[in-house]
């Protein structure tokens, strides 16, 4: 049995993803799959896993897949220490980055710049097709003639031509792998050159064992640092009845509900593991209209004590992002009217330039002790 491990966000495809990959997979004669999905009632953007199952026989497990030989990640920041438990020996891991191979350390986990290859073909980034079109490079249960049929069959017709595109790039660039390593060794045939493109494109070149790198992280703040130099310290947020992290362990017989077993008002995990961009203000073009800190759902944005005319003339504005709490929904880029508010990546290389940065600030605890 084959079975593909899919991590993603809601709204993001996986399941649709297993789904399709599950009807390719099973059109022949004498095969088999099984395809579902896995998460609650969270909003959109809310970590979500989806399953795909392919054998040559009827399968009759059900459960969920704990161990796969192919694990995908829609988002990279759903890729976190421990990634191997989930993979099978010889397993390989897809994973949705512009990052190089050579950054995760681990030739088992194989990069694709999939929201590029999916804006080129349909305008904007949904990952989802990318991998099929990868899965069909990579794994002999599917084909792209089997993919193109299930694409048909289970998307709306002005899908079909974007979709079926992602799938025949997607299953070229996996299979120039091959290619573009031998451009990168000793090999420069007339076709060299095409290759590093397609390579360039996925983001697959041959590492080494190593265990993974992982991008580096504020061992004060616990947040990926990755907003460019660093910003003025903004105030720290005033004590208040607000949610607080709660960072005592649980006994072991509560781990099971780690995310509800705390006392009412406590929060177990920063931002709640629904983020993979985060807003960041531009201390140039902050006014202190306070919209922003009005219409966040969280209250995750805070008055600083600051009037505009004292944020300008420092590097701090008059607002400020709780980090801890915001779950990158956006709206307060939304009802900026200012463009004082831009949403960056979680991980990765910060906005270019200075003028877009993420205050250092720490939450205090109950009390207001820091």
């Amino acid at each position: 049995m084959i079975e593909v491990l899919w991590h993603g966000r809601g709204g993001q495809g996986a399941f649709t993803a297993a789904r399709l990959l599950g009807a390719a997979a099973s059109l022949e004669e004498g095969s088999y799959a099984l395809a579902f999905p896995s998460f609650g009632p969270e909003r959109r953007g809310a970590p979500m896993r989806a399953f795909t199952k392919m054998d040559g026989r009827p399968i009759g497990d059900r459960s969920a897949i704990t161990q796969a030989d192919f694990v995908v990640y829609l988002d990279e920041t759903l890729l976190d220490d421990g990634w191997e438990s989930e993979l099978k020996p010889g397993g390989l891991v897809l994973v949705n980055s512009t990052q190089p191979a050579s950054a995760f350390g681990d030739g088992r986990i194989v990069p694709l710049d999939a929201d590029g290859i999916s804006s080129r073909y349909l305008g904007r980034p949904i990952p989802n097709t990318v991998f099929l079109g990868a899965l069909c490079a990579l794994c002999d249960r599917v084909d792209e003639q089997a993919l193109g049929q299930a694409v048909r069959a289970g998307m709306p017709a002005k899908l079909h031509e974007g979709n079926l595109a992602i799938v025949a790039a997607a299953a070229q660039a996996v299979r120039a792998m091959d290619a573009a390593a031998a451009f990168e060794g000793d090999l420069a045939g007339p076709d060299s050159s095409a290759a590093a493109d397609l390579v360039d494109a996925v983001g697959c070149r041959g590492v080494g064992g190593a265990a993974p790198v992982r991008p580096a992280v504020d061992s004060a703040e616990g947040r990926d640092c990755d907003c460019g130099p660093s910003a003025a310290s903004a105030p720290a947020r005033p004590a208040c009845r607000i949610p607080a992290l709660a960072a005592e362990p649980l006994p072991p017989w509560q781990t099971f509900a780690a995310n509800t077993c705390f006392a009412a008002g406590h929060l177990t995990d920063r931002n709640a593991g629904w983020r993979n961009k985060k807003p960041v203000i531009s201390a140039d073009a902050c006014t202190g209209c306070l919209q922003c800190y009005l219409y966040c759902p969280d209250g995750a944005i805070y008055k600083t004590g600051l009037s505009p005319a004292q944020a300008r003339s420092g590097a701090a504005t008059a607002v400020a992002v709780d980090y801890d709490f915001c779950k990158g929904c956006g709206v307060c880029v939304a009802v900026c009217s200012f463009d004082a508010l831009a949403m960056v990546p979680e991980r990765g290389d910060g906005p270019a330039g200075a003028h877009l940065q993420e205050p250092s600030h720490a939450m205090p605890t109950e009390g207001g002790q820091q």
